[in-house]
C-alpha cells in the first residue's frame, strides 16, 4: 500500500523524474544494502553549552524529537530544524532556537571555516567541509541503550526508489544578509542578520543558502524527491540526539580552476579509466565507511558550473564502475 501511494505521488510531484530525467543518475547506481541503526558510539563527557546543545571532544550534540516517520507529500526539505522552524517539512525538531548558539559549538570542537552555500533550486553542490550527521535514538525494545545512524539513510529517493547510503553532508556556516524590516518608527530599515536564525534550517536535504549545514544530495534542487525512510526512521515524537562531527571520505581528488580532476595537487589530469579504477577501488560493495567522493576546489573563485559538470563524470564513472559513490565538494584546503 505504501509502495502505491509512493507511486502516485510521484506522478504528482516528480513528472520530471519520467519525462525530463529518463537517465537519471541515482537510479542506475547499483543497489546498496538496506541501512540498519548499530549501537550507538560513546559520546563521552559532554558539557552543555546551552539547553538542547552540548559538546563532546570531537562532536555537537543537539537533543531533538522526531516529527514524522513517512512523506511529507510535498518533499522532505529539512532533515534538523530549529525550535520555530519548518516543521511541515523537517524530520526532527530540535529542542533549541539559537541557531548562533549552533554554530559557535561547531566553530568551537570542530574549527570549520564558512563555505559557500548554492543558490536556492540552482542545482550546484555546496562547498564547504564534510561533516558525518549522525541520529541517536533510544528503541522501545531497549530503551537503556542508544543506537544511530547516519541520517542520509533516514532520507528515500522517490526517483531511485531507495534510501540512500552512509553520505557526508557539507557545512557551510548559513551566512549575514541585510534584510528589510520595519524600524520603531514604521519605516523600512535594513538590518545585518545571521540567516540560520530566520529560516531555522540546520541540516537540509534540499539545496537552502541559509542553511548551516548543506544536502550533499544530486538532484537537490527538487525537494519533492524526498521523504523519510519509514523503514528505519524513529516514531514520531521519539526522543533523539543529532551527532555532528568531521567526516572521512574514503577517496579525495582535487579540481583546479578548469574543472580538471587530478588525484593531487600538481599531479597529472585523471583520465576516465584512472577516475574509474579509483572509484571501483574505494567503494567496492563491501567496503566500509561514506559513500562520497570529496572533490577539493582549490580556487574558491572557480565557476559553480565547473562542479556541476564533474559530478556528472563522477556519477557516470561510479555507474561504470558498478559503485555507489556520489562526490561533495570541499573548498580550497579544507579536507576531512
Amino acid at each position: 500500500m505504501r509502495r502505491l501511494l509512493v507511486s502516485a505521488v510521484c506522478a504528482l510531484v516528480l513528472p520530471l523524474a519520467a519525462e525530463d530525467r529518463p537517465s537519471d543518475p541515482l537510479a542506475r547506481l547499483p543497489a546498496v544494502a538496506r541501512p540498519t541503526p548499530v549501537a550507538a558510539a560513546a559520546l563521552g563527557d559532554l558539557a552543555t553549552v546551552a539547553p538542547g546543545i552540548a559538546t563532546a571532544v570531537d562532536a555537537v550534540v543537539l537533543d531533538g524529537r522526531t516529527l514524522f516517520e513517512s512523506g511529507p507529500v510535498d518533499g522532505l526539505e529539512v532533515v534538523a530544524c530549529l525550535e520555530g522552524g519548518k516543521y511541515h517539512e523537517s524530520l526532527v525538531r530540535l529542542v533549541t532556537g539559537n541557531g548562533q548558539l549552533v554554530k559557535f559549538a561547531v566553530i568551537r570542537v570542530l574549527g570549520l571555516d564558512d563555505g559557500q552555500s548554492p543558490a536556492e533550486g540552482s542545482g550546484q553542490p555546496a562547498r564547504g567541509v564534510a561533516v558525518r550527521v549522525l541520529l541517536q535514538w533510544r528503541t522501545p525494545a531497549d530503551p537503556t541503550t542508544w543506537v544511530e545512524l547516519d541520517v542520509s539513510c533516514l532520507v528515500r529517493d522517490r526517483v531511485s526508489d531507495s534510501a540512500y547510503p552512509a553520505l557526508p553532508f557539507i557545512y557551510t556556516g548559513s551566512r549575514m544578509q541585510a534584510v528589510s524590516e520595519t524600524g520603531p518608527d514604521g519605516k523600512p530599515v535594513k538590518r545585518d542578520r545571521f540567516m540560520l536564525d530566520n529560516t531555522k534550517s540546520v541540516v537540509v536535504a534540499f539545496d537552502e543558502p541559509d542553511a548551516l549545514i548543506a544536502s550533499p544530495f544530486p538532484g537537490a534542487d527538487v525537494d519533492q524527491r524526498f521523504e523519510a525512510n519509514s523503514a528505519v526512521t524513529p516514531p514520531p515524537g521519539t526522543e533523539v540526539r543529532l551527532v555532528i562531527r568531521r567526516a572521512q571520505l574514503p577517496l579525495t581528488l582535487v579540481m583546479d580552476a578548469d574543472g580538471v580532476l587530478r588525484g593531487a595537487p600538481g599531479a597529472p589530469a585523471l583520465g576516465d579509466a584512472a577516475l574509474l579504477e579509483a572509484l571501483a577501488r574505494a567503494y567496492a560493495a563491501d567496503s566500509p565507511g561514506l559513500k562520497a567522493v570529496g572533490v577539493r576546489v582549490l580556487d574558491p573563485a572557480t565557476d559553480h558550473g565547473k562542479d556541476v559538470a564533474v559530478r556528472q563524470r563522477i556519477l557516470e564513472a561510479a555507474i561504470a564502475a558498478k559503485v555507489w559513490a556520489v562526490p561533495v565538494f570541499l573548498l580550497g584546503d579544507q579536507q576531512p
